[in-house]
């Protein structure tokens, strides 16, 4: 049932793609469906698109599949970003992050394009964000950086963690966890707050504007 879904709200976003667009390519499981929906359309309609991965995986997909992806350095503007998330509230706010650590990236795209498009299912949606928060870091700045984060915040903030192993982005940072013991509020003002610290790269929190694509069993539905 969640596959249907994921699947309505990616076709639903292949809607917004024109001809020769710049397109940034999310990470996640929604995303790589639209991916790959998106190379289909590409070679049949021969859009002659343009895309720019946020992860390794993404990347992999896409040129698998006979995109052409290039690096955001190479490309003046991103004309559209189709990403997934975690949870989004009734502010469309977004966590994002736990896919796969791709958040850094993520939002270097998604930021930098002229319109942003999420698609998740109907689970993703959420009152108020409530998962915890992925902070990668520089990692000789790692401790100092759970140090400042626990004073400033009051929750449990640990090192991610895969088999005992501190997490490594492609970016070969470490990830940090920050689980509140409160339901975020101010989301935009803590973005920034918590990118201020030294040693942080970036936060998963999203707060840019966005159009939401919500895949149900029968359709979609677009907030």
């Amino acid at each position: 049932m969640k596959e249907k879904q994921k699947e309505n709200s990616a076709i639903e976003a292949l809607k917004y793609v024109k001809k020769g667009m710049t397109l940034g390519l999310g990470s996640g499981s929604t995303a790589e469906i639209f991916v790959k929906k998106l190379a289909e359309k590409n070679k049949k309609e021969k859009l002659d698109l343009t895309c720019v991965a946020t992860s390794n995986k993404t990347m992999r997909i896409a040129i698998d599949s006979g995109l052409k992806v290039v690096g955001i350095d190479l490309v003046e503007k991103i004309d559209l970003a189709v990403d997934g998330a975690d949870q989004v509230n009734s502010k469309k706010e977004l966590l994002k992050g736990m896919g796969g650590y791709a958040f850094l990236k993520e939002k270097q795209v998604d930021y930098k394009a002229k319109k942003f498009i999420v698609i998740i299912d109907e689970s993703k949606l959420t009152k108020e964000l409530t998962e915890e928060i992925l902070v990668e870091v520089e990692p000789a700045k790692a401790i100092e950086v759970i140090k400042n984060l626990s004073e400033k915040f009051d929750g449990e903030i640990v090192h991610a963690s895969n088999k005992c192993m501190p997490v490594e982005t492609d970016n070969n940072n470490y990830v940090i966890s920050v689980q509140l013991h409160s339901p975020i509020k101010n989301a935009k003002e803590l973005e920034k707050k918590i990118n201020k610290i030294d040693g942080v790269k970036e936060n998963g929190l999203f707060t840019r504007e966005c159009t939401v694509i919500v895949g149900t069993d029968k359709g979609t539905k677009t907030i």
